[in-house]
């Protein structure tokens, strides 16, 4: 199977800060990201998120995940910021 660079939908669930910042907790993105990692910064690119990526636990299909995972059409991709406690 050739994984060269190819266009997928994926379904984005955003959380507490993310969510305040991009107005909404959901949203179907085309990407041609490969991974993860490769999605969160394109979406750093196009949001200016203000955490590292080292503060946030990404999600796919509801299971964390590590920052190289694949991603592939209509997953459903989370990021995760800090949770403070009170």
């Amino acid at each position: 199977m050739d994984n060269s660079v190819s266009s997928k939908t994926v379904c984005l669930k955003y959380f507490s800060q993310f969510a305040e910042l991009i107005g909404k907790s959901t949203e179907e993105w085309l990407t041609e990201a490969n991974t993860v990692e490769a999605l969160w910064i394109e979406l750093d690119k196009q949001y200016g998120f203000e955490l590292d990526i080292s503060a946030v636990r990404p999600a796919v299909n509801h299971q964390f995940c590590d920052w190289k995972m694949a991603i592939n059409h209509r997953d459903i991709v989370s990021f995760i910021p800090p949770v403070s406690g009170g």
